[in-house]
């Protein structure tokens, strides 16, 4: 297994030798052996798995050469660097239509792989182009200098970045308020109804609240969540989010302070709580892999250095992967794709929270700290998306949308008798601006909740409306509220809780309707 140690002056120079060496060292110092087969070790949040059996038949003449040019970068660049330089050279040999040997690469080779690409795969000719041209550079053989020509002289077009975030695209662009609000509630209402565990409720929250790449939540610990109590009894939660792309040794050397809402930071805390009680302390992964995947390491990890910062975090890869297979079966159906449920990916968190800061009014200089951005120009994609498309994506849903996007998911009772807690303290909901009269009750006798009542209980899964409240009346102060409402995102809140309201009175209406014909 890799190592933490520190390197030698003639072992970090050993990287630039035209031999292998016998030990080498990555950016962030695990030792590994440069001559083997295969490299495969754990940097952080990631997992590199470099197979240089693969490279064999025709392109044998290769894999040494290869190896030459891929340490320059496991020794200097970030291990998911490492992995696309990888994964595209092995995308050019698997696409060579020729099968004969091939000891070097030549520029009529690239242009027959250039032609091949489709327009979705075209940046991968940008990642060939960064191995090859340091690749030749090197003055390794394998690479000829017409290819490294070729390749200058090339119009590079890639995949214009941003587009996704720039045309809203409805499957792999941020999700609209409605696609936003949706998923939120789903992912709470499972979580509470016990069919997805606590650790991907808890990243589905911290994944809107900062806005992070996986792998920043994969570098997460305990420690990283702060609490504080003011004076007037009130407590505030703080994330310290390991910051990525910053050079740095490694991603938990810069930490960034984002504030937690009181819902999301009980939560995280209660979480926290459960894996104290695992036997998991302050330095050990928010998201350990024993409890991402479900596996007991204990055996492996007692094999793996001490020193090692990231002992028992899950990789970024494992963590997504794991995240998407839960949530993807219970997302919400999205009106941008016909009703299809809504197609779940990491990234589209990020996209969100960046969009949301733009529409919020936010500067370009606080977008790029929040998002962790060096560059202001990386912001400016958030910036240029048509009025038109935004105005078409986040309208409001129309009614006949109801029965496959409901509003409201709890349990409709008779009265009060019929509730989970039967007037325990905390479980009556009522509305004093409209009457005295309980509206329902909650399933949870409103323990830890600080949400706006009762227009955020008509939308929770634990809400038990009673049968002859007076929901007509919660209903126009809504929608007179909504009158008077500017804020397009407050209105959006509000519609979801006029949907809910609606629903309920239906539901109402409709045992009403059964009771009298029984009569």
């Amino acid at each position: 297994m890799p190592r933490f140690e520190r390197r030698t002056e003639n072992e970090a120079v050993g990287a630039l030798s035209t031999v292998l060496p016998d030990v080498a060292f990555t950016k962030s110092g695990i030792r590994f052996d440069p001559r083997g087969d295969l490299w495969t070790w754990k940097d952080g949040p990631f997992k590199v798995y470099i197979d240089f059996t693969r490279v064999e038949g025709p392109y044998i003449a290769l894999r040494e050469p290869l190896k030459r040019c891929l340490l320059v970068f496991a020794t200097g660049n970030s291990p998911s660097h490492l992995s696309n330089l990888w994964g595209a050279f092995l995308h050019f040999i698997a696409r060579r239509k020729s099968g004969g040997a091939l000891s070097s690469i030549s520029a009529a080779e690239i242009g027959n792989y250039a032609a091949g690409l489709g327009e979705h795969e075209i940046g991968r000719l940008g990642t060939l182009n960064v191995l090859l041209q340091k690749w030749h550079a090197l003055r390794i053989a394998g690479v000829d200098a017409d290819c490294a020509q070729y390749l200058s002289e090339r119009r590079k077009r890639g995949n214009r970045k941003g587009d996704a975030v720039r045309t809203r695209d409805p499957e792999h662009g941020p999700f609209s308020e409605a696609e936003y609000t949706a998923l939120y509630k789903e992912i709470d209402a499972q979580y509470g109804m016990g069919h997805i565990p606590m650790w991907s409720a808890v990243l589905t929250r911290l994944l809107f609240a900062c806005g992070g790449r996986i792998s920043q939540y994969a570098a997460l610990k305990i420690m990283d969540l702060q609490t504080s109590v003011a004076g007037d009894g009130r407590a505030s939660f703080v994330l310290q989010l390991p910051q990525a792309k910053t050079r740095a040794k490694h991603s938990r050397v810069h930490l960034k302070a984002f504030d937690l809402s009181p819902q999301t930071g009980r939560m995280v805390c209660e979480y926290i709580d459960h894996l104290r009680q695992a036997g998991f302390d302050d330095a050990s992964a928010l998201f350990p892999d024993e409890v991402v995947l479900a596996i007991d390491r204990t055996e492996e990890a007692a094999e793996e250095s001490p020193l090692d910062l990231f002992l028992g975090h899950s990789t970024a890869q494992e963590l997504a992967r794991r995240f998407v297979n839960i949530v993807r079966p219970i997302a919400p159906f999205t009106e941008r794709l016909e009703f299809e449920p809504l197609p779940v990916a990491t990234k589209r968190f990020r996209y969100t929270f960046g969009t949301r800061m733009a529409e919020e009014g936010a500067s370009k200089a606080v977008m790029a700290d929040r998002l962790g951005h060096v560059d202001l120009q990386n912001v400016d994609v958030y910036f240029e998306a048509s009025p038109i498309i935004v105005e078409n994506i986040d309208k409001a849903m129309d009614a006949y949308l109801a029965p496959l996007a409901r509003a409201f998911k709890g349990r409709l009772i008779e009265d009060e008798r019929g509730s989970t807690h039967k007037g325990a303290p905390g479980s009556r909901i009522i509305d004093f601006r409209v009457s005295k009269a309980p509206v329902g009750s909650c399933g949870g006798k409103g323990a830890g909740c600080e949400f706006n009542k009762p227009v955020a209980c008509y939308t929770c899964f634990k809400f038990e409306p009673w049968l002859d409240a007076p929901h007509e009346k919660v209903l126009a102060r809504l929608r007179e509220e909504r009158k008077r409402t500017s804020d397009q995102r407050v209105a959006q809140v509000n519609d979801d809780a006029i949907r809910a309201v609606i629903e309920v009175i239906a539901e109402c209406d409709q045992v009403r309707a059964q009771t009298a014909g029984e009569a």
